[in-house]
């Protein structure tokens, strides 16, 4: 197969889209030869916050001299991002080669491989060809069930932030999401555990931390939490936002439990904390509450759960860099099976506008009058409430983001234009 070819293997095999379970992803492992016993693994799960613990990983460890393998999907920005070596993407031949190897492996197979599960063994086959080092796997969605959840003796699993998300697949309360993101949990391995917020859910408060403590526990997993900042005095942080202070002290934390396992397996490299921290600080992760304009002020963001969503807004109120006087103009797209609703609950208050847009996959996305129509319904809510908070917010809809965007061009000098709603947004940016 070309590249072409392949993946449009990755996004068409299957037919039954996203199947819980990781037998058929085993029996396919199995006929590739296992590459994934090989491997140096540290393993990520969680609901926000998954992607910048793992640059912070990535960039760490590239720093001391190692191989490091990268695994995440979906793509963000490029469709080859997904699989990534060495701090660069995997190429275009690459990924053909390791599909084939994927396609004829699978061909007796009674049950065909969904496109992820396809693609997870094509990344864990690629990694071990390359000999990677270490790598870092991102699970897909959940833990227990996810295609990822393949590793015996993971070098370390590590969790961000659970909230709420994927139900339909991973549980209707936080109790059960973070049950099943425990899945991947391994006796006798590092369980490390993001400091996080605790989640109401139907009038009930839940502590997701605590979950995840009780279930390394029943696992024999050895529990590590966060809740101790060990980020260094002066250090500054490469990735914005005040939520990313979180994930920054969980990666170190990570890198702090391993770092003598990583110099018992690679005594021949540079491995010290100044070293990994030097790496650390050359972190790069686009999307997340990133600044791409300074006059107007506009900020891309990723967030799109609820979690992500109250991330944003704090992030949004503690940044001191944005004018006293700001006047916040929201600009989202959003998938239909997210919590929409919540996320404008969040979101509108204090904000001036929001624009609502259509997203480029027409299957997915919510059409842009229906959030526009829901924003207005808890912008009455809102009202309702007594609370007190100005709900004067403009509400419209525009036919792309381009569109959307517009109105930054004649912006005041206290305006602040925040895009967000989905990670699959990032990629019209490429249209400016």
């Amino acid at each position: 197969m070309n590249f072409i070819e392949a993946k449009k293997y990755t996004e068409n095999t299957g037919s039954a889209g996203i199947i819980p379970g990781t037998e058929v992803i085993k029996e396919l492992l199995g006929r590739l030869g296992n590459p994934e016993k090989d491997l140096k693994v540290i393993h990520v799960a969680g609901t926000n916050g998954k992607g910048s613990i793992c640059s912070y990983l990535e960039y760490a460890l590239s720093e001391c001299g190692l191989k490091v393998g990268r695994y995440a999907s979906p793509s963000v920005f490029d469709f080859l991002e997904r699989i990534r070596i060495n701090l660069r993407n995997i190429k275009e031949e690459e990924y053909a080669e390791a599909v084939t190897k994927v396609r004829n492996a699978a061909k007796e197979m009674e049950t065909a491989p969904t496109g992820f599960e396809a693609e997870t063994a094509a990344a864990l086959w690629f990694f071990e060809d390359k000999r990677a080092d270490v790598i870092i796997v991102e699970c897909g969605m959940g833990g227990k069930d996810d295609a990822t959840n393949v590793f015996d003796s993971p070098l370390a699993t590590v969790f961000a932030s659970v909230s709420m998300d994927h139900m339909r697949f991973l549980g209707d309360t936080p109790e059960e999401i973070a049950v099943n993101k425990a899945g991947i949990m391994k006796k006798n391995t590092p369980a490390i555990i993001s400091k996080m917020p605790h989640v109401t859910c139907n009038g009930t408060d839940y502590d997701p931390a605590r979950i995840l403590e009780d279930q390394a526990v029943q696992k024999g997993a050895i529990c590590i939490r966060t809740e101790e900042n060990i980020i260094p005095d002066g250090f500054i942080n490469p990735l914005h936002g005040s939520y990313q202070n979180d994930n920054l002290n969980t990666a170190l934390w990570t890198l702090k439990t391993l770092e003598k396992e990583l110099v018992k397996l690679f005594p021949g490299e540079h491995i010290t904390t100044d070293i990994l921290l030097s790496g650390v600080a050359k972190t790069r992760h686009p999307g997340r509450y990133e600044r791409i304009s300074e006059s107007p002020v506009i900020i891309r963001d990723g967030a799109h759960n609820p979690g992500a969503a109250r991330a944003l807004r704090d992030a949004l109120y503690s940044d001191k860099s944005l004018p006293k006087d700001m006047k916040i103009h929201l600009i989202m797209g959003v998938f239909k099976d997210k919590d929409f609703r919540e996320i404008l609950r969040i979101m509108l208050p204090g904000s001036v506008s929001l624009t609502a847009f259509d997203l480029p996959d027409a299957i997915r996305g919510l059409p842009k009058e229906e959030l526009a129509g829901a924003a207005e319904e808890i912008k009455e809510e809102i009202s309702n409430s007594g609370s007190g908070t100005e709900t004067g917010i403009i509400i419209r809809s525009a036919g792309s983001l381009k569109e959307a965007l517009k109105e930054a061009d004649s912006s005041h000098t206290e305006d602040v234009y925040v895009v967000f709603g989905s990670l699959s947004l990032m990629q019209l940016f490429n249209d400016f």
